[in-house]
Formats: structure tokens, sequence, C-alpha cells
């Protein structure tokens, strides 16, 4: 098995942690092994998917990077149907974005957002 090394953000440890004790896994390559999983499953189901999709995508960012959306939903609007932003409390924003286009479009959205580094969040539901 190989060993990787990864720097974290010390907020991001302590999350690692709480997960560990939480979640009840052995430690930390345990957890880091599911959530390595479970990412690419989500990925996996979305690489099946061509065509005309409708969807909804939830995202959570702090305020501070609104900045670093903006340039997406302007990007993209031509297959934003309605959007939706709330502050949420604790300086954090959630965006709903219900979507309908290429799933190639929807994509590149997803990949933008992931991009930016920013998003605490990120969700896409399509039917």
């Amino acid at each position: 098995m190989a060993i990787v090394s990864v720097s974290l953000k010390s907020e991001t440890l302590n999350e690692l942690d709480r997960l560990v004790r939480q979640g009840g896994y052995k430690g930390r390559s345990d957890a880091v092994k599911t959530a390595v999983h479970l990412l690419s499953r989500e990925i996996e189901q979305q690489e099946g998917m061509d065509g005309k999709v409708s969807g909804i995508l939830i995202l959570v960012h702090d305020e501070r990077y609104e900045a670093a959306f903006s340039n997406a939903r302007h990007q993209f609007e031509d297959i934003i149907k309605t959007l939706i932003h709330n502050q949420i409390g604790r300086g954090k924003c959630l965006e709903l974005f219900i979507l309908e286009g290429d799933y190639t479009q929807v994509e590149e959205l997803l990949k933008a957002c992931r991009k930016s580094g920013r998003a605490q969040y990120l969700k896409l539901i399509t039917t």
C-alpha cells in the first residue's frame, strides 16, 4: 500500500479528527479512504450523463469568497434558470442553482466551482 503525504489547514485536520471520532473510524487513513471512495462514486455517477439535464446544484461557501463564484454565475447564466442566494449565518452563504441545459455545460459549472477551492459543500442532484 502506498503512503501519501497531504497538507491540511489546521481547521481541516480538526474536522478530519472529528469525523474519525464520530464516524467510528480506526484512524485518519480509514476516514480519508472512505471520503475518496464516496467522492469517486459521485463523480462516476456523473460521468455517464450526457444530453439535456435538469437539476439543482447546492453550494455552500464563506461569504468572504463571494467573488470566487460570481464569474461562474455569469459565465453559465444560460443554464441557470433560477438562483437562490441566502446568508445562513456564521459568515456562510447557501446558493441553490436550478439548472437546465446540456450536461457538458453543467459539468463545466461544477468544475469552475471546484477549481475555486472555496466551495465548502457542492452537490449536484439531477433528474
